[in-house]
């Protein structure tokens, strides 16, 4: 199945697009799509600062709640991925 992935702040690195299309095996969950998103960053961004990114961000669904790990993904499903934002 594939899901479309929402890029916000630093996580725009991602694609030169503000969505990126991901395919996970059906029945995938949050916690599939952080597994995934780790892997590809550690193959295509290894030098870049999003190392944490799948394991500190939050993911909002088209109805814009907050969804945790065990929130079940459907096909053509819209996601947004929001990173954390530190500041002082």
């Amino acid at each position: 199945m594939e899901i479309q992935l929402k890029l916000y702040g630093s996580s725009k690195i991602l694609s030169d697009k503000d969505i990126l299309n991901i395919q996970l095996p059906n029945n995938s969950n949050i916690r599939k799509l952080r597994d995934t998103l780790t892997k590809i960053i550690s193959e295509k961004y290894s030098k870049s600062n999003l190392k944490n990114l799948p394991k500190t961000a939050a993911f909002f669904s088209e109805k814009d709640e907050v969804i945790n790990d065990s929130y079940k993904l459907s096909n053509k499903e819209f996601i947004s991925i929001i990173p954390p934002i530190g500041g002082g």
